[in-house]
């Protein structure tokens, strides 16, 4: 592995934490305090909201009274 250019091995670092509890060794985004792995970047991080919380109605009350309307329908 070939050592780091002075100008990265004397930038400022980043400021998040790994998994594992240890500091993140990458030089932080230029007016930003994380990389750009932990969020310095421009478009990164989290989408806003909770897309996996979106309902599709598959399992609501009225669907399964409607299935069960239905299978009472065909006997």
């Amino acid at each position: 592995m070939q050592p780091e250019p002075a100008v990265l091995a004397n930038a400022p670092r980043c400021l998040a934490q790994t998994r594992s509890g240890t500091a993140c060794r990458s030089p932080r985004v230029r007016g930003r305090n994380r990389c750009r792995m932990h969020g310095g970047a421009k478009g990164s991080g989290a989408p806003r909201g909770n897309q996996n919380a979106l309902k599709h109605g598959l399992r609501t009350a009225e669907m399964r009274k409607l299935r069960s309307m239905l299978r009472d329908y065909g006997k």
